[in-house]
């Protein structure tokens, strides 16, 4: 308030706008008063005459808006803020105050007004929205399996255990027996967007004990890179139409810059590298065997075996890994770096896993039973999706789970799925 004015921001979502009161024959003193006491984050109602300022408002995201108000209503008053919006949106590396990140999440609902909480939530509804509708535009029908069930899913550990009325019952730990069964029940491709529970008790980015899981499974006719082609097709989908989403993503990387992500092969780097284009029927002439689907989408394929020997030109002699050897958190770090360096991309497929690295029901590679056909897909050097071709014969799954010591007793009716007829299929689990 400066005398005879008050000057407003008003926010409405992403947006915001000055407004102007000042006293006149419509606009009593008392009134600009009034608004000058109306606590930050009160929701209002203005009636105004919009202009056009002498010079950018800088303040507020609408800069060549102004608002001359009229009327002024408070709808209901904030009151005992505990935080300024401000300094929660405030970047770590700008100086002023910082909001402990405890204080924030305990009035979440404040800190959603910030405009990087804000657009994450957004961005996190296009992801579902764009993996919902590329997969119905392919033909998958959306399932809803069992969240509350009567044995650990897939037979395996770390799952959440409750009483179920004297009866013992367990949170689901994934969907992929119920996807299996769905295809068996000629829904040949199949979706389901859903809450997960893993009972790890670990504290790092990479583990969660309850997560929205975005997973697919399909009928495969003659080979698993069927789904290769579909899992590719629907990343490339989520991120181009990410990227028309400006206004959200630059909140974001106001207050947590990042940079873009780069999910294709430079043209040039393809023809430099010698790496293959499988449309096209050109086999790669890269060392590590990198290749593409085509020269449109540009997604870099490249085998695990290749990529334990690119991780082997920078790991000292004693570190030196064998082709079935499994990476860990921090060599995929360094992998990621390495495709980024030779390749030009942050995003990358990396396919035919060691069985040892994979559960007993992903279907062994035809040629040589040390690796499977499954395949994880990575952003600078962390896995963001696992699928495979899953073992459809009820007798190899079997001799599979006994190889590898697992109970197949409590999943007795998974396995009978597989007896009347079973398609080939495969799984995709984000």
């Amino acid at each position: 308030k400066t005398g005879k004015l008050a000057f407003i921001v008003l926010r409405g979502n992403a947006h915001s706008v000055q407004a102007v009161a000042s006293v006149s024959e419509s606009v009593p003193k008392d009134m600009i008063d009034f608004i000058a006491s109306v606590p930050c984050e009160s929701i209002v109602d203005v009636e105004a005459t919009v202009t056009k300022p002498a010079n950018p408002i800088n303040s507020t995201t609408k800069q060549n808006v102004e608002l001359q108000v009229i009327k002024f209503h408070t709808v209901s008053e904030s009151t005992g803020l505990p935080f300024v919006l401000e300094d929660a949106a405030r970047p770590d590396t700008a100086e002023g105050i910082k909001i402990n990140f405890d204080t924030r999440l305990n009035c979440r609902w404040l800190d959603m007004r910030t405009p990087a909480s804000n657009a994450l939530f957004k961005l996190q509804s296009r992801v579902g929205q764009y993996f919902r509708q590329f997969l119905i535009d392919n033909d998958f029908v959306e399932i809803h399996s069992p969240k509350l069930i009567a044995t650990a899913s897939e037979g395996g550990a770390n799952v959440f255990k409750l009483d179920y009325f004297g009866r013992p019952a367990f949170l689901a730990q994934s969907p992929q027996l119920y996807k299996q069964m769905s295809v068996q029940g000629d829904l040949p491709r199949v979706f389901e967007v859903g809450p997960v529970f893993r009972a790890e008790n670990s504290n790092t980015h990479r583990h969660l004990t309850e997560f929205v899981g975005l997973d697919v499974e399909m009928v495969l006719n003659e080979h698993y890179y069927e789904v290769l082609d579909v899992a590719e097709s629907l990343f490339f989908y989520i991120f181009t139409n990410l990227l028309a989403h400006k206004t959200e993503l630059e909140a974001i990387n106001t207050q947590y810059p990042f940079e873009p992500l780069v999910f294709q092969i430079p043209e040039d780097k393809c023809k430099s590298l010698g790496v293959g284009i499988i449309d096209d029927k050109v086999e790669p002439t890269d060392p590590y065997l990198g290749k593409v689907r085509n020269t449109t989408m540009r997604m870099l394929r490249i085998p695990y075996a290749n990529c334990i020997d690119l991780l082997n030109t920078i790991l000292p002699e004693s570190d030196k890994m064998a082709a079935t050897d499994d990476i860990n958190t921090a060599n995929e770090k360094k992998l990621g770096g390495l495709i980024k360096e030779r390749y030009g991309v942050d995003f990358f497929i990396s396919d035919r896993f060691p069985s040892v690295c994979r559960p007993f029901y992903t279907m062994p590679c035809p040629d040589d039973t040390r690796f499977t056909n499954s395949y994880d897909m990575f952003i600078r050097g962390e896995e963001i999706s696992s699928g495979a071709q899953r073992i459809h014969d009820s007798e190899l799954l079997l001799a599979r789970a006994k190889e590898l010591g697992v109970d197949m007793t409590p999943i007795k009716d998974y396995v009978d799925s597989f007896r009347l007829g079973a398609w080939p299929h495969r799984s995709e689990e984000r």
